[in-house]
């Protein structure tokens, strides 16, 4: 039987493992079954390795979705890609994993498209342009932050954000996203610290239509939360929490302050759907059309509401 790979830290614990059943009678693919490969955070780099290479040899593996550790796909096995799309060259990072006709293995790094696309169902249109006073804070810059980054300085809308203040503990990342964004006046890249403390002083001073991003993969692959339990989120904030599951700390102190600061709170489960069906039509070879996205979202609907 094909199998279709999810590499992650707790893979057994995704929506996915019971939505891909549902998915792959919509989408015709019944033959492939989804398996999960659970590398924890900060895995030896010969790990991440051996088993690139163990999908790529295996012809019944069509390709893969990676999440936690596809930063370290691209740094120690970008070699074994006899392909690799322009996004994941710029953010030196892999997400996705097909294979052309010959079996050879194509990288992808989806994020710029999925964050894009997820950013549109939250913010209204033209919503900078409309509130010319509101900042962006994103909580974390590894892929998934450096990629919403990108789509707000990218001003799609005719207009980027007054501010926008990156937080990230990892120094070299830092320093690299310093590099990369030299050209932005706009954006302030500072490192964070491990109490949360700066944080919170940046995020209690925003005028009010900011948005603020937990992209830090804390409250789901890691325990607690970016920013302290005291912590004041400002009047009228658009809060977005990448995750869907786990202890979601940060998601919830949102909520609880969301009908008192008059905010408006998200949780990740869209950025989930869009994520997976972009690779799934890598992988599987067919075109994502806005009709069948609108299905998918319909069949995975029942879930979200158990």
């Amino acid at each position: 039987m094909k199998q279709f790979w999810f590499i992650g830290v707790t893979t057994g614990q995704s929506m996915i493992m019971r939505l891909f059943p549902i998915w792959a009678e919509v989408l015709g693919i019944q033959e492939t079954r989804m398996h999960g490969v659970d590398l924890p955070p900060g895995v030896e780099g010969i790990k991440v390795r051996e088993t690139i290479l163990e999908l790529r040899d295996n012809p019944d593996v069509l390709g893969a979705l990676v999440t936690t550790h596809k930063l370290a796909v691209w740094e120690e096995a970008s070699d074994l890609f006899a392909e690799v799309d322009e996004h994941a060259k710029r953010l030196q990072e892999i997400s996705c994993i097909s294979k052309d006709r010959n079996g050879q293995l194509v990288g992808h790094a989806k994020d710029p498209i999925t964050s894009g696309k997820a950013m549109g169902f939250i913010l209204e249109e033209n919503h900078w342009q409309t509130h010319p006073q509101a900042e962006a804070l994103v909580l974390g810059c590894g892929g998934a932050g450096t990629a919403i980054i990108e789509q707000l300085l990218s001003g799609e809308d005719g207009k980027t954000p007054e501010k926008i203040t990156g937080l990230e503990h990892n120094e070299g990342r830092l320093e690299k996203l310093r590099n990369d964004f030299s050209h932005a006046e706009n954006l302030i890249l500072e490192a964070s610290d491990s109490s949360g403390r700066t944080a919170e002083a940046i995020m209690e001073k925003l005028p009010p239509m900011s948005l603020i991003v937990n992209a830090t993969g804390m409250g789901k692959d890691l325990p607690g939360s970016p920013i302290p339990d005291s912590s004041n989120f400002p009047d009228h904030a658009i809060v977005w929490e990448l995750n869907y599951r786990g202890s979601l700390e940060f998601y919830r102190h949102a909520l609880d302050q969301q009908k008192s600061r008059k905010m408006r709170v998200h949780d990740g489960w869209d950025y989930f759907l869009l994520g997976w069906s972009s690779v799934m039509e890598e992988v599987f070879h067919f075109e994502l059309t806005e009709s069948l996205m609108r299905q998918l979202k319909q069949t995975a609907k029942p879930l979200r509401n158990e």
